[in-house]
């Protein structure tokens, strides 16, 4: 069995998947260590960890050194990782990215908006493809709830069928109401990843900076469970303190 198959097998045996967003080898192994089901380079590496004020600032060869850093550090889990923006804008482009995480080590790549004929052309490929619905952030300027309304409601459950059909391997739904990603949990065979989108879905993704409390902005959709930063923050002012004090370095 395959992993993407251990995936829907996960699903169909109501055992929740784990992903986390990951961008540098120790971390890696943390995840990995801990038995997390999916770890994976999102485009948020922009913000989290390169400085750039948008995801979409990332490049190809950004990604890919990161990629190559998390993959030495995986004995495990599966490697997902974005093809980021700057490789979207069509698909000879998002093929040729493709291919060039596989070679870093990725299992999967992640592509966001309705894309079927990216699905359709990766399904004959060595990389499984994830779709990503929703709120999605390279393609919409400010986070919001989506799929407010029946119609548009609607156009996401059908959407994700016709990924799923096109080829997807699982799909991430962002900031959707909880109802609807049920519903998409439901009616879909691929494992449905939620972000903001209730506890319903096949299993969870939050970004690692959140989790263990590195961000120091909270949101509401973060499962915040660790005070990074503070601890962090402590261990330098006591470090700089004992320097600074000579007196105390004899």
């Amino acid at each position: 069995m395959n992993q993407a198959s251990k995936f829907k097998q996960l699903k169909q045996d109501g055992i929740g998947i784990s992903m986390l967003t990951c961008y540098d080898y120790p971390t890696a192994k943390i995840q990995d260590d801990c038995g997390i089901d999916v770890i994976f380079v999102g485009d948020s590496l922009a913000t989290n960890v390169l400085g750039y004020a948008h995801q979409n600032d990332l490049s190809l060869e950004e990604m890919r050194h990161h990629v190559r850093a998390v993959a030495r550090g995986i004995e495990r889990a599966y490697l997902l990782a974005d093809i980021p923006y700057s490789a979207s804008h069509d698909l000879p482009m998002i093929l040729d990215a493709a291919a060039q995480l596989h070679q870093d080590g990725v299992k999967g790549v992640k592509v966001e908006g309705f894309k079927p004929e990216v699905f359709v052309a990766l399904a004959g490929s060595k990389v499984d493809a994830w779709a990503h619905l929703g709120f999605t952030p390279q393609l919409i300027e400010k986070p919001a709830l989506q799929a407010k309304d029946r119609k548009s409601a609607d156009q996401l459950i059908e959407e994700s069928q016709q990924l799923e059909a096109a080829g997807a391997v699982g799909i991430i739904l962002e900031l959707v109401p909880d109802a609807v990603a049920q519903k998409v949990s439901r009616v879909l065979k691929i494992p449905v990843i939620g972000i903001g989108a209730g506890m319903h879905c096949d299993g969870q993704v939050q970004v690692w900076h959140d989790l263990v409390g590195l961000e120091t902005r909270v949101y509401k959709h973060a499962f915040r469970l660790g005070d990074a930063y503070n601890a962090q923050t402590e261990s330098v002012q006591t470090y700089r303190n004992l320097i600074a004090d000579k007196q105390n370095m004899r």
